[in-house]
């Protein structure tokens, strides 16, 4: 800028500004850099000198330089300018960038919450299945001596030959010699027998609100308290619209706990008298799966291949074909 002496000066003000702009443009600045703007600037300042000591005598001399000085000066406004609105971008840039960060540091303070609280859940049912699994070793030895009685039974099966053409009176006859065996800890049903049709509507509400207790109970673990309540069911109220349902959930009680042969006659008791219920399709299929469990795999295919040939478009005898990994021919209907 020219004073009034006609000389020009630049002030202190416009060299920080010129440093800063410096700095802004490189980011960060090294020790050398540093060196370097400190070069310019005192290089800067003796030329303003030498222009101050040489103006007053040949002022009207120096228009190419005076010429060339303001174009420096303004270059480096032009170049404070665009340095400017570089920091302004990137200022926006960093704004931009601090909003996503935020928003990516949230999803990942949600996802590890829902983490942390998975593994809890994890850890209580690990607890729940040891706390199962120390109640079944305490049965285990019981139910071995149960499996050697049902294998001499299943004996004469073993060694009956293989053909589908066994007819369901060898079955039957299984399964009443294993009934007789566990007569004894069935209980007798009631010899009372009602069409639901002709029981009170209050005593429906009943009886439904009774069933779904014995569900609940179930569907929680609770298979003891379910057998009791399903139990009720049959013995307090007779025949009714949720007899065959509280039979074939008293067999599945059993099949979770592992009493297989008591699964396997409370299925048995559903087809005797039950024999049109929608269950039957599923309890055929879980007692097949009881006596593979026993170890006796025979009477568990015999079983299944009656499901299939009995039931062929079912979801049970699709999964009864998956377990015995083959195709069986569906019997014609008559």
């Amino acid at each position: 800028m020219k004073n009034h002496n006609g000389t020009y000066q630049i002030s202190g003000l416009f060299i920080f500004t010129i440093i800063i702009a410096a700095f802004s443009v490189t980011g960060c600045a090294t020790t050398d850099d540093v060196g370097r703007i400190q070069y310019d600037v005192n290089k800067l300042r003796a030329e303003v000198s030498s222009i101050k000591k040489k103006s007053a005598t040949i002022e009207n001399r120096l228009p190419d330089q005076e010429d060339l000085f303001q174009k420096k000066i303004t270059a480096l406004e032009e170049t404070q300018s665009a340095t400017a609105r570089t920091v302004s971008d990137l200022l926006i840039q960093l704004q931009t960038l601090t909003s996503e960060f935020q928003t990516l540091t949230g999803q990942f303070e949600e996802s590890r919450y829902f983490t942390e609280k998975s593994s809890t859940e994890v850890m209580k049912s690990r607890e729940e299945q040891e706390v199962k699994t120390k109640e079944l070793e305490q049965a285990v030895d019981d139910l071995k001596k149960k499996i050697e009685e049902l294998k001499i039974l299943s004996t004469k099966l073993v060694q009956a030959d293989t053909d589908l053409s066994m007819t369901d009176e060898t079955i039957k006859k299984d399964i009443a010699a294993l009934k007789a065996q566990k007569t004894q800890t069935v209980q007798k049903q009631s010899s009372q027998t009602k069409s639901a049709k002709t029981q009170p509507s209050a005593q429906n509400e009943k009886i439904k609100a009774l069933y779904m207790e014995g569900y609940e109970s179930f569907k929680a673990g609770k298979t003891v308290e379910a057998r009791a309540k399903f139990s009720s069911v049959l013995n307090d109220y007779g025949e009714n619209d949720y007899s065959d349902n509280a039979r074939f959930w008293i067999a599945e009680s059993h099949y979770k706990d592992g009493s297989y042969e008591d699964a396997i006659l409370a299925y048995e008791d559903l087809f005797k008298k039950n024999p049109d219920s929608d269950k039957v399709p599923g309890a055929m299929l879980k007692q097949g799966l009881a006596f593979y469990a026993l170890q006796d795999k025979k009477t568990g295919e015999i079983i299944l291949e009656k499901l299939i040939a009995k039931y062929p478009d079912s979801e049970q005898a699709k999964l009864a074909m998956k377990k015995m990994r083959k195709t069986v021919v569906p019997e014609k209907s008559n």
